[in-house]
């Protein structure tokens, strides 16, 4: 390989996807708030104005695959990195930081949902396991909960649950693994990746699996921890596109943003199966480009703003549908008092998607530096 196409292997630290991840977190936030509007607004399906709202914003969802796709790199190239460095990977360490990352404020939500809302609205129920969601199976808990559950705050910690499943599981995997030196990791992630096709294949007929199930989304986290494996271990034809012109990356972004609005029409039938992994392929190109590509059309990193709003994003995630339920009641509680025929429709719509975003920051700027910051920083105990 060439000098010039090797990298430095580098603290796990990638400025770029702290802004990736706000993106993700937005995206999914975009799609709910207009669920949420389409409770209260006089707006008819058959209108164009909510079949245009819907084409967009449906595909807010995907933040969630893109989160995992970016979990799978993340973590790793962690663990390969510390492995190199360290001539060991500390499977217990790894598991403590998880904890101290995700449980919190995970925990928090659950004990709003579980805990603090039935005792605070008289009408407040919900079909959700709190046991389930205690064990980190929340993802199979919507499965069996279905479309039936009048409250969906409790919906967003699904892939939150999914995510601490590939931790443990991925954790414990790689412990292993390392201890056989000529073992490949390569091998290991296409046996997963293959066993994760063939349950989507067998279920290619039911979207809810397809899109809730552990095994089934695998295939976004295996194309992440592949990314990983060969930009650590400096794949040549990875290295060497290092380079990529200008005009090609936007061309692959433009190719992406296609398949994302036409998703629905293109991954169809048995064709459905292959919708994670093509679109988790463009997501890995994104990370890549945004860590490694030179001649990127722009670096999202640049931006501040972007980079903050990355940091809290895990607050920004799980935060926002608890927000929205908020303003939800307020909204409702208002109508009863006033002639739903004066209303100015265009001042509500604007009221709440101003107050749901402006609120979810704030609460999430606070949790994360009085809630989250105290376990971050025991965190480094562990490192």
């Amino acid at each position: 390989m060439s000098t010039e196409n090797k990298i430095k292997l580098t603290k796990p630290y990638f400025e770029n996807l702290d802004a990736l991840r706000f993106f993700a977190a937005f995206s999914v936030f975009i799609f709910h708030i207009v669920q949420e509007l389409k409770v209260f607004l006089p707006i008819s399906e058959d209108q164009a104005l909510y079949k245009g709202l819907t084409f967009f914003t449906s595909k807010g969802t995907l933040g969630v695959n893109f989160f995992f796709v970016l979990s799978g790199f993340l973590i790793t190239y962690l663990i390969l990195y510390e492995h190199q460095t360290k001539g060991q990977f500390n499977l217990k360490n790894f598991l403590i930081r998880r904890t101290l990352r995700i449980w919190p404020l995970y925990f928090l939500i659950i004990l709003i949902g579980f805990v603090l809302f039935p005792l605070v609205f008289a009408q407040y129920s919900t079909n959700h396991s709190p046991l389930m969601y205690s064990l980190f199976l929340a993802n199979f808990d919507e499965l069996s909960v279905g479309l039936h559950d009048n409250i969906n705050f409790l919906t967003a910690p699904w892939s939150v649950a999914v995510e601490e499943q590939f931790y443990l599981f991925w954790g414990i995997i790689l412990f292993f693994v390392s201890r056989f030196k000529k073992f490949k990791l390569s091998y290991l992630l296409f046996i997963l990746f293959a066993g994760s096709i063939l349950f989507s294949y067998i279920n290619f007929d039911q979207p809810r699996i397809l899109y809730y199930h552990t095994l089934s989304v695998m295939s976004n986290i295996i194309i992440g921890a592949g990314l990983a494996l060969a930009y650590f271990k400096q794949v040549k034809w990875l290295m060497q596109l290092k380079e990529m012109s200008k005009f090609k990356i936007i061309l692959i972004y433009l190719i992406g943003i296609i398949l994302i609005l036409l998703k629905n029409k293109i991954f169809v039938g048995h064709f459905a199966i292959f919708q994670h992994t093509i679109l988790s392929l463009y997501f890995a190109f994104i990370i890549f480009d945004q860590i490694y590509l030179t001649r990127s059309f722009f670096k999202f990193g640049r931006i501040r703003l972007f980079n903050h709003l990355g940091q809290i994003s895990y607050g920004l995630y799980l935060y926002h549908l608890v927000i929205l339920y908020l303003l939800i009641k307020v909204v409702n509680l208002v109508f009863t008092l006033i002639d739903r025929t004066d209303v100015n429709y265009s001042l509500v719509t604007f009221f709440f998607i101003v107050f749901g975003a402006g609120l979810t920051y704030l609460l999430s700027r606070w949790s994360y530096r009085f809630f989250e910051r105290p376990f971050l920083t025991l965190k480094r105990k562990f490192n």
